[in-house]
């Protein structure tokens, strides 16, 4: 985990200048607010958005150009070579090892927040196969209520491309500790407070349909 704050925001800063214009021309994104939400981010917070392509990550850059967001990225993207795993760690990426029993990325992400920073994560951890989203894993549930940060939910209809134009409606932020039921088992509390993320992250979709027509 790169932990030098200012290289990662130099790094970070120069992706954006050299790459908003061809971001900005291939995603055209229209940013919507759900009520009582806020464009600005709290700090700490966790940014939490559905996963729809690689071109997510490129959007919340484009979206928050002035925030450094730390998302957590699969081994897979490290796995393409060293150079390019050094690129993601300098722009401040936390790698997750999906099928291994490493998580180290949690005490990570903690830190993250616990400094005062802003993580993004893509709690199905994959991209969506024949047209199918994954559901969240429940690691996102366990950073927010180890952090106690507030979450920010995300939805994009991953409308990416030259002649199309991107929706993107940024929920209001809650804690998910308020959510937390008495009497549930460890396992069951992490379960019941992921449905909570989803439906959170999910029902910002029915913004999109409205703010279409």
């Amino acid at each position: 985990m790169i932990r030098n704050k200012l290289l990662v925001n130099l790094c970070l800063g120069f992706v954006k200048v050299t790459g908003i214009l061809p971001a900005l021309i291939l995603l055209k994104p229209k940013v919507h607010l759900a009520k009582n939400a806020k464009r600005h981010l709290p700090s700490p917070c966790i940014l939490v958005s559905n996963h729809t392509s690689l071109m997510d990550f490129v959007l919340y850059l484009v979206i928050f150009p002035f925030r450094t967001i730390r998302f957590l990225m699969a081994e897979v993207l490290f796995n393409k070579g060293k150079a390019f795993a050094k690129f993601l760690h300098l722009i401040g990426g936390i790698r997750v090892d999906r099928d291994d029993k490493n998580f180290g990325f949690i005490s990570d992400s903690i830190e993250v927040l616990d400094n005062g920073g802003t993580l993004g994560i893509f709690p199905q951890g994959r991209l969506p196969v024949a047209g199918k989203p994954f559901p969240f894993t429940v690691s996102t549930a366990f950073i927010a209520t180890h952090a106690d940060a507030p979450i920010v939910p995300v939805f994009t209809d991953g409308n990416y491309g030259i002649k199309k134009r991107a929706h993107v409606v940024i929920g209001e932020a809650f804690y998910l500790n308020d959510y937390i039921k008495e009497g549930l088992s460890e396992d069951e509390q992490l379960k019941h407070l992921t449905e909570v993320l989803e439906e959170k992250v999910y029902e910002l979709k029915n913004e999109i349909a409205k703010r279409k027509k």
